[in-house]
């Protein structure tokens, strides 16, 4: 589907992603679907680790966006922390996670190493654990089997230039990818909301609609984390 007069465009890796008016609150409203499916209630406090040019990040109120009418913290009644994934800021994040109640963290895959030393440097590796879901985004290569001290209970699949944003479901533990949101054919994996390129799945497996009750209609993704045979 074009997106006609796009009056907000962002440079991502691979591509470019042009909004039109009334899309940003479109996306919104499917990133908080995510969070729900990942197993964060309504109401809670979320912090994202990634960087601003980021859906994950601008997405996240709107206070943060231009144009956007409710963000993910308005449609949950909750509230939401921007955080930058620079090497130096993410040094900083400890002391936040010390200061403030955070129910999870949405971090990049390639910080998370990072972000878990200087939390067991700081002694609040437990702390965190035990306070709070980390939720780790991947792009097209499955979630790697790291040796971090930061385990993650749910991970979220994005690929930035097609916009594909599918949750690992808490009851299937597959990568949801919404009905009405995205459509399948073979491999491929198309946008129905936003001009964006066809997305070929690399690997994985794909399971059809009815796969699990929590979106009868959605197609699911399994993954193998890397080092496990995929």
């Amino acid at each position: 589907m074009a997106t006609e007069n796009p009056y907000l465009l962002f440079d991502v890796p691979g591509g470019r992603l042009a909004f039109g008016h009334g899309d940003l609150d479109i996306w919104a409203e499917h990133l908080a679907w995510c969070y729900r499916m990942m197993g964060i209630p309504d109401g809670a406090t979320i912090a994202v680790q990634d960087f601003g040019s980021s859906p994950i990040s601008f997405l996240g109120s709107s206070l943060l966006m231009p144009g956007l009418q409710r963000g993910v913290a308005e449609r949950i009644d909750g509230r939401f922390i921007c955080l930058d994934a620079s090497a130096e800021r993410v040094t900083l994040t400890p002391a936040l996670l010390a200061q403030l109640a955070v129910d999870a963290l949405i971090i990049r895959e390639d910080v998370l190493v990072l972000l878990s030393a200087e939390l067991h440097k700081k002694g609040l590796a437990e702390l965190a654990q035990r306070t709070m879901k980390t939720i780790v985004v991947f792009g097209d290569e499955p979630p790697a089997l790291n040796p971090v001290r930061l385990p993650p209970s749910r991970h979220l699949m994005h690929i930035e230039n097609a916009l594909l944003l599918a949750p690992q479901c808490v009851k299937c533990e597959c990568f949801h990818l919404r009905e009405g949101f995205y459509e399948v054919d073979g491999r491929m994996i198309r946008n129905l909301r936003l001009a964006a390129p066809t997305y070929d799945l690399p690997r994985g497996e794909l399971f059809s609609p009815s796969h699990c009750a929590a979106g009868i209609r959605d197609w699911c993704i399994g993954w193998s984390p890397r080092g496990q045979g995929i």
